[in-house]
């Protein structure tokens, strides 16, 4: 998948940011596409009317027909777009077909070109352009939302001949786009010279081809028809000045066909309802020109006047709703506990790194955690063993933090000092999940007794912090849920060999029994030295008979 290989590329070039995707919000784009009359010709100084155009609209995406050089797509960019301390925008690369030329200019804070290509046909090249969402979090999710615009001016004029020239231009694009490893958020727009919908390339747009585009705007036959003056875009002017067409608004010559995906809004961009329309057209300019009056009460007479001059088309817009994906801060987990097993003095004995399994070890009952935490060798020389740390919810007590409360998961490592680490072997273990009054952290160890924090964590700043050793109490049912280890350090219970939440004569004479006097990584082996035998059984074991867990399960 070439957009996944970009990706990767692009992991070298971006910062890291400690941030994981949370929620869905919505972002606004708005797309115009505008014939800009054979700019610049002979009369540059229309950037001015340029300017106050597109300074009003603020469009996000900008495609432009009729552009004669290169030299003047640069004065569209930097004395239009980016003028005064506007520095936002960039443009694609300049192709310079056999007659005028379009080009696109994209919002760099919201949008970054991806690729752009070309489509010949027999009169002007149709351009393929290729933006992606700028996401904040795309170095983490590593994939964004692609969009492909795409910009024609088809074959003019009336007549059965200049018809089947469009329709030709259309089949063209439609081998192109059939070839593309991906059909989605497809724009066609531009100066499409259609006169009707009934004619041959605009049936070929929205009926045929690999995937149907979608007009937004009413079908019918425009030209010259008043029941469509809402939606002519082209001429504003009733006067011959500056080369172009006059006699007043009577034609709609400027589309943009949307994919149906931005309908159902499944490739994460939507259009918006009702956003398409000829911008700054009022309804009330049939057969008449931008500036008669009465101006459009709508838009500053400025702007009025600058579509006048500018050109003799209006420029075509709607809006996308684009799904954006927010991020929030990851929080640290800053645990702290001790297990009684291989408690000695004032820390716990590191076990044998020998017998460490490279893989957590809680996938099989009474856990069944699907994690795949792992690791390649044992680097710390202070690991006890793996534990499975969890965040419970609970919107009362500790007491109703049952299984199906957990809302967060995973296999850690638990250090002789009682810290907490994830797989890195030194790092404390990060959480998306936002601290509150009802998350409960619960410390689970194969055979020990399970603990749950009686009170919600202490915040740091980024640090979520909870040390279950410093007391009795910070575990929920206080001394029967921990035992006091050496003086005011408190510890999980061992002796569950069979980690069912109880220590009963069952751990002793089925469990510990069956694995007396043999080696390994068992859990028969209370103390963690890698033995099972009389000192697991007398020193661990028979002292905590009848003790039970408080971790609330059902």
């Amino acid at each position: 998948m070439f957009r996944k290989k970009f990706f990767v590329a692009l992991h070298a070039i971006l910062l890291v940011c400690m941030f994981q995707v949370v929620c869905a919000q919505h972002d606004t784009l708005s797309v115009m596409y505008y014939n800009v009359l054979n700019f610049p010709g002979t009369t540059p100084e229309r950037v001015q009317n340029f300017r106050t155009v597109v300074s009003y609209a603020k469009p996000d995406v900008l495609v432009i027909s009729e552009l004669i050089s290169e030299e003047g797509a640069d004065m569209l960019l930097e004395q239009g777009l980016n003028s005064g301390a506007q520095s936002n925008y960039l443009r694609a690369a300049f192709t310079n077909g056999e007659d005028s030329d379009n080009m696109l200019f994209y919002n760099s804070q919201k949008l970054i070109l991806y690729s752009q290509d070309t489509i010949d046909t027999e009169l002007r090249l149709i351009n393929e352009y290729v933006l992606f969402y700028h996401t904040e979090d795309l170095v983490n999710t590593e994939d964004t939302t692609f969009l492909y615009f795409y910009s024609a001016h088809l074959k003019a004029s009336q007549g059965t001949d200049n018809q089947q020239k469009r329709l030709a231009e259309i089949q063209r694009f439609q081998d192109h786009v059939s070839q593309l490893p991906y059909h989605e958020n497809v724009i066609f727009g531009g100066d499409l010279n259609f006169y009707t919908s009934s004619e041959p390339a605009y049936q070929e747009i929205v009926s045929n081809g690999v995937f149907t585009l979608n007009d937004p705007l009413p079908a019918g036959s425009w030209h010259d028809n008043d029941q469509y003056a809402s939606w002519h875009t082209q001429s504003t002017r009733t006067a011959q000045f500056g080369g172009g067409a006059s006699g007043g608004m009577d034609d709609r010559f400027d589309f943009i066909f949307l994919s149906d995906d931005y309908f159902s809004g499944e490739n994460g961009i939507s259009y918006v309802d009702n956003s398409c329309e000829a911008f700054g057209n009022d309804g009330n300019r049939f057969n008449q020109s931008m500036i008669d009056l009465p101006l459009n009460s709508s838009l500053p007479d400025s702007v009025s006047f600058a579509l006048y001059y500018m050109s003799d088309h209006l420029p075509v817009i709607c809006k996308l709703a684009v799904q954006t994906q927010t991020t929030a801060p990851q929080y640290y987990l800053n645990l702290g506990v001790f297990l009684e097993g291989p408690f000695a003095e004032n820390e716990m004995n590191p076990i044998s790194d020998t017998l460490i399994p490279f893989s957590q070890p809680y996938a099989a009952q009474p856990w069944n955690y699907i994690g795949n935490e792992n690791i390649s060798f044992c680097q710390n020389p202070d690991i006890v063993d793996w534990v499975l740390v969890e965040l419970r919810e609970s919107e009362m007590d500790p007491s109703n933090a049952t299984n199906n409360h957990i809302v967060w998961q995973q296999a850690c490592f638990l250090l002789k000092n009682g810290s907490v680490v994830d797989t890195s072997q030194f790092n404390l273990p990060l959480t998306d999940i936002s601290p509150s009054d009802n998350i409960y952290p619960v410390i689970r160890h194969r055979n020990h007794l399970d603990v749950i924090a009686a009170y919600p964590f202490e915040i740091n700043g980024d640090t979520l912090s909870y040390l279950f050793y410093t007391g009795a109490e910070q575990a929920y049912g206080s001394s029967p849920a921990q035992k006091e280890l050496a003086p005011d350090i408190w510890g999980m219970i061992s002796g569950d060999a069979n980690a069912d939440d109880y220590i009963t004569l069952e751990d002793i004479q089925i469990h510990w029994k069956s694995y007396a006097g043999k080696d390994g990584y068992l859990n028969s082996d209370i103390n963690l030295d890698g033995e099972t035998d009389n000192r697991d059984k007398n020193d661990k074991m028979i002292p905590n008979l009848g003790k039970t867990g408080q971790l609330p399960y059902e």
